[in-house]
């Protein structure tokens, strides 16, 4: 069945190593545009902090942020779905992860992200890649205390992303929210921990689009390199795993396309695409 929606992840896959959009990609993707396939850019961001590169695609409508929690309709500026933490269960969550000393996070509610003013101010000593310094700033509101804020508020999040420097730590933590049966643990990064809803996921958020637009599932396409982009590479009709991927994605993946350095995403495209 020829492929109608293409879901595509961010870091490691439509961009490269250096964050940037590579001309084949973008030439790739925008045919793929312009052909009639919805590309569907699925990512770990919150919908504010969706790369300045995707400016360069034009005809793109729809976005699936934060792991699949949100997904939104640009053209209409709505959200199609959204599947939320409880305010208790993410108070809970960022305080467990709040007891390591070098955990450092960031909370997303309604599209934005909000962190801690001493990590805003000091963001690459707090595990901010240098890399994503001008995004970062550009797309974290600073508050003095997170957890007051969302529970004075009531407030819903999307998502907990969360960056450690102690690798031991991490772990500890890492095995006891796995525990947790209300919530969804993945990263798109080895040091990092995102929680959200356990049923929100870029599978969930890729399922419920597709069965909005009416659009089969053999018919829907993802490609993706992280831990987080399982789920969606398990739902696809077609899963492709980026070259750069661990062994654990490529697992779920039933192709393996080149590296995001060698415009894996644009061979992936225009093979499975336009064959």
């Amino acid at each position: 069945m020829k492929i109608q929606l293409l879901a595509i992840d961010m870091d490691g896959t439509t961009l490269n190593s250096q964050n940037t959009l590579s001309p084949t990609n973008q030439k790739a993707l925008q045919k793929a545009v312009n052909a009639g396939i919805l590309v569907v850019p699925a990512t770990g961001r919150q919908f504010s902090g969706l790369p300045p590169e995707l400016e360069k695609l034009s005809g793109i409508r729809y976005y699936l942020c934060s792991n699949g929690a949100v997904v939104y309709d640009r053209q209409e500026q709505k959200i199609l779905h959204s599947d939320l933490m409880e305010t208790e269960q993410a108070l809970r969550a960022y305080r467990e992860i709040s007891l390591c000393k070098s955990a450092s996070s960031d909370i997303y509610i309604d599209g934005k992200a909000y962190t801690n003013s001493i990590r805003y101010a000091h963001p690459i000593d707090y595990g901010v890649d240098a890399r994503h310094l001008d995004t970062f700033l550009a797309s974290r509101s600073p508050l003095e205390n997170l957890p007051d804020f969302i529970e004075h508020n009531q407030l819903r999040p999307e998502k907990i992303f969360s960056i450690f420097k102690d690798t031991e730590e991490w772990q500890s933590c890492w095995n006891t929210l796995c525990t947790w049966p209300e919530i969804a643990v993945t990263n798109s990064i080895s040091n990092a921990i995102e929680v959200t809803n356990v049923t929100a996921t870029k599978g969930s958020g890729l399922q419920a689009l597709a069965k909005i637009l009416q659009i089969p599932q053999e018919a829907v396409m993802a490609v993706g390199d992280g831990l987080n982009d399982v789920t969606m590479l398990d739902w696809a009709g077609v899963s492709v795993a980026m070259g750069n991927a661990e062994n654990d994605v490529r697992q779920h993946a039933e192709f393996i396309t080149d590296t995001c350095d060698n415009d894996g995403l644009a061979k992936a495209t225009l093979r499975f695409c336009f064959s």
